[in-house]
């Protein structure tokens, strides 16, 4: 009994050596890219290195961030977030307020926040 069992055993381990080495020579997704096993069985991973950037090219790449409002500096989150859609015009936004003040939606005080329904038709009964 004993026999057969360290044959077992002999043979589990020459098997998971084998799928080990099997595993070890796997081929990398990008040619630069080199994924090898250490001494340890743990993957490492090889990066090539990222080409230089001239003093010119980053001077080029902050001048086009600041124009595109991308650059932020000290506290502020980077990036900023752009608007998603196009923006209102003053025109628009003033029609807005004047809706939102005739449906009685704006409010005067912040002790009223947030703003009740009001049923208002927008003219008064004073003379």
């Amino acid at each position: 009994m004993k026999t057969l069992t360290s044959t077992l055993l002999l043979c589990a381990g020459l098997a998971a050596a084998g799928a080990a080495q099997a595993q070890a020579q796997v081929q990398s997704p990008s040619p630069a890219t080199q994924y090898k096993r250490d001494l340890y069985g743990d993957w490492r991973v090889a990066y090539p290195a990222p080409t230089a950037k001239s003093a010119s090219q980053v001077s080029a790449e902050l001048a086009r961030a600041k124009a595109d409002g991308q650059y932020t500096f000290g506290d502020e989150a980077y990036p900023p977030a752009m608007p998603a859609g196009p923006s209102e015009n003053r025109a628009q936004v003033e029609q807005e307020l004047r809706q939102a003040q005739a449906q009685g939606q704006m409010s005067s005080d912040q002790e009223d926040y947030p703003p009740f329904a009001m049923a208002h038709s927008g003219t008064s009964d004073i003379h």
